[in-house]
Parts: C-alpha cells; structure tokens; sequence
C-alpha cells in the first residue's frame, strides 16, 4: 500500500501514485514558481588538423 504524503490518500500500486502524486502537489500548492535548473557554462572544444593550419599559414604568407 502506498500513502500519498501530500494528500494522505491510500494507493494499491505504485504506478497509481505515480500518476497521482504530480497532480495532487499542484493542486495544494497553486502558487509555487519554479526556478530554471543551474547550468553551468556552454564550453565548446575544437579540434583542427594540422593541414588545415598550414594552410592558412600559406595563405598570409602570400
């Protein structure tokens, strides 16, 4: 059996309080805001081949 803490309805299973539980916290809680989840920074690695960069070495070269 499975006892929903908001609530304190009883349950058989677990996926009907599973589905209950969501539901039932928003209605006894209407005026809650969430808050966007922490990040941290976009950090973006490049790899470039070496004759790649000999190439634009050629070309300020002239």
């Amino acid at each position: 059996m499975y006892i929903c803490p908001t609530c304190n309805k009883a349950f058989e299973d677990a996926d009907m309080i599973a589905k209950h539980s969501l539901g039932c916290w928003r209605d006894h809680n209407p005026n809650h805001k969430s808050k966007p989840a922490p990040r941290s920074e976009d950090i973006t690695t490049r790899e470039v081949d070496n004759n790649v960069l000999n190439f634009f070495a050629l070309l300020q070269k002239g």
